[in-house]
């Protein structure tokens, strides 16, 4: 249980810390500093997949989990550093006279490595959603859907096309190649529909993921039963 409050903090955390353009310049850099902390004690508690590297067998699944997992960590690391190189509140007497503070690169290093991370974070969702799902179907509304497979499917639609159309309209593809944006449309959304939006977009890869997982299982399946 205390693994899964973490999970959701940090999931409610980088939601929050991506809508910086809503937030005090002051908050949105603490709520990167408890992200950090809380990030840091999830590698922690899973420190088990960081020593299991040279244990077990290899296949196209779990090299697929493992280099999701690889560039999750790695775009949190980034993201993080780079927020404390350029902050501008906590860290800015560290900073005094260091060109690297100002550096445009840094700036745009920042804001591309945590489109990533936000992007890799749903792929992780996917990943684990078997297990997410075993806990949020404890709430009745929630399991109900197991038994409308259409409304489930028109739910994931409409998830699948939100999160096309914030990528679309935040420019994102253009934020991952570190092209300088200088606002977008969604700056100007209500803060509630902006979070609800990258929240599906979040949802579009965890969807896209979790179902690259199930075709990978099948394939592993069918293999074996020719074996």
């Amino acid at each position: 249980m205390k693994r899964f409050i973490l999970n959701i903090s940090l999931l409610l955390l980088i939601l929050l810390t991506m809508g910086y353009h809503f937030l005090p310049q002051l908050f949105h850099e603490a709520l990167g500093l408890v992200f950090l902390a809380g990030g840091l004690w999830h590698l922690i508690l899973n420190r088990r997949w960081f020593t299991g590297f040279f244990s077990g067998s290899w296949g196209k699944l779990r090299l697929l989990q493992t280099v999701l997992g690889i560039l999750l960590v790695i775009s949190f690391i980034t993201a993080l550093s780079t927020g404390i190189i350029i902050s501008n509140r906590i860290f800015r007497e560290l900073w005094v006279g260091v060109e690297l503070h100002r550096s445009v690169f840094v700036h745009q290093l920042h804001i591309a490595s945590s489109y990533f991370m936000v992007i890799l974070s749903g792929m992780h969702i996917g990943m684990h959603w078997t297990g997410l799902w075993n806990r949020l179907k404890k709430i009745s509304f929630l399991k109900s859907l197991e038994s409308k497979p259409t409304l489930s499917f028109w739910i994931l639609v409409i998830i699948g096309w939100t999160g096309c159309a914030l990528s679309r309209l935040d420019h994102v593809g253009d934020r991952l190649i570190m092209k300088h944006i200088f606002g977008t449309l969604t700056s100007q959304f209500p803060a509630g529909v902006y979070y609800i939006m990258l929240l599906c977009m979040m949802g579009l890869y965890a969807i896209g993921f979790y179902n690259l997982q199930r075709y990978l299982q099948r394939k592993r399946l069918e293999v074996k039963e020719n074996e």
